[in-house]
């Protein structure tokens, strides 16, 4: 080796750092991988809970118009997400008014009943079966409509 000529050094990566640096990608790719699913089952559940309260606003809807307990369900199309719609009279003493006639009416929906899994085949959401319910205490004057409904067969 010649003492007068400068060597030259090399300035790559060995092995291991390659590796590690590696390692340390594929864990982010990991953990953005684990939390896109934990978003997609909140969404899933939250647009349930969405349909669930426009379900119950309908039927309040009708309520207040004065169709009958009965009729209501009848009347709002199926929904797979709600499992039920319930109807309780109650009565709410009230100040200065007294004792004033309510209903309480209830929806319960299935939660998260998907079938989505992830890629360890098990589902993230929780327990499959959760249920939840929401409640709306409605007070009406008028308990039934005075004539039926009018017949609209066309819209301006």
């Amino acid at each position: 080796m010649n003492p007068d000529k400068t060597t030259i050094t090399s300035r790559a990566y060995t092995l291991i750092e390659a590796l590690v640096a590696s390692s340390i990608l594929m864990i982010g790719i990991g953990a953005a991988a684990s939390m896109s699913l934990a978003f997609i089952t909140q969404e899933e559940i939250s647009e349930r809970a969405n349909r669930a309260f426009g379900y119950l606003e309908n039927a309040v809807t009708l309520y207040q118009a004065g169709v009958p307990n009965a009729r209501i369900p009848g009347l709002l199309p199926p929904d797979p997400v709600v499992t039920s719609l319930t109807f309780t009279d109650r009565t709410i003493n009230a100040t200065n008014l007294g004792n004033v006639p309510s209903t309480l009416i209830t929806v319960t929906w299935s939660a998260n009943a998907s079938t989505a899994s992830a890629g360890v085949s098990r589902w993230t959401g929780g327990a499959q079966n959760t249920t939840r319910t929401a409640s709306v205490e409605v007070i009406r004057t008028n308990p039934t409509l005075a004539a039926p409904l009018p017949r609209v067969d066309f819209f301006d």
